[in-house]
């Protein structure tokens, strides 16, 4: 199908929603390769430099090609650049070679602070793809990381201590930051697992990713991806998808 007619099917797939479109600039970027991950796929696309995202932001892409419904929120899986890996899942259907309509970044990243050197990270879901960005910067500095996870993610740096998630109670007595990759639907349970009472003063700086289903990517305030903050409903999609620990209720 032609790139102008997949363009304006992106640019106007909203408003057919009875929803309206957010004037930003769209940009044509394509697969280079698609790789499992945890019985799901990750791929890496190559971008141009106003499209590269940092950790926790994303970026909302759209391929005419693969049949898509409805855009996707991609995460990165690798420090900004070029050419960049994305975490699973992405759409099935997508391979090498496609080339999508994306726009972004988008949402608010992680902040791992300057002075973190021993950094913990975990994913609640099959995959820690998003958190990768995170574990290279620390490294870079010259940091200690921990990963809490079911399944370490292709391309884990092997400097990387790999736990399981039954230890994650011992991650804030540890560490000088903790990032956590987790679905709207458990946020809940996050502070009975690192053994506090609340989403109240931690040990370590806490931050969360509160992955959801972001069908508007911010456009519309639809609340899909609602999230309980100390100051009332917030949107993921776009007042995340991080959240500071102590900002959750």
């Amino acid at each position: 199908m032609g790139d102008a007619h997949s363009q304006q099917k992106f640019s106007f797939l909203l408003p057919r929603l009875g929803l309206y479109y957010l004037a930003m600039a769209n940009a044509w970027v394509e697969i280079l390769e698609t790789r499992l991950d945890g019985g799901s796929v990750s791929c890496v696309l190559r971008l141009p430099p106003g499209m590269r995202p940092a950790a926790g932001q994303y970026l909302y892409a759209f391929c005419d090609d693969a049949g898509d419904l409805l855009p996707s929120a991609l995460f990165p899986a690798s420090l900004p650049g070029a050419e960049m890996r994305f975490a699973a899942p992405i759409p099935p259907a997508w391979n090498a070679g496609m080339r999508l309509v994306a726009r972004g970044p988008l949402g608010r990243g992680f902040t791992l602070p300057d002075a973190a050197r021993r950094v913990a990270l975990a994913a609640l879901d099959s995959s820690a793809g998003a958190l990768l960005p995170l574990a290279w910067q620390a490294l870079q500095r010259g940091g200690e990381v921990v990963l809490y996870a079911r399944v370490p993610p292709p391309g884990l740096p092997p400097a990387v201590e790999v736990l399981p998630l039954d230890l994650l109670a011992e991650a804030p007595a540890w560490a000088h930051y903790l990032a956590l990759d987790a679905p709207l639907a458990a946020l809940e349970s996050l502070p009975g697992l690192l053994g506090a009472r609340g989403f109240g003063a931690m040990a370590c700086a806490v931050q969360v990713l509160a992955r959801a289903a972001m069908p508007c990517a911010g456009v519309a305030a639809c609340g899909v991806c609602a999230v309980s903050t100390r100051r009332g409903w917030k949107l993921a999609c776009k007042d995340g998808p991080v959240f500071d620990w102590e900002s959750l209720a």
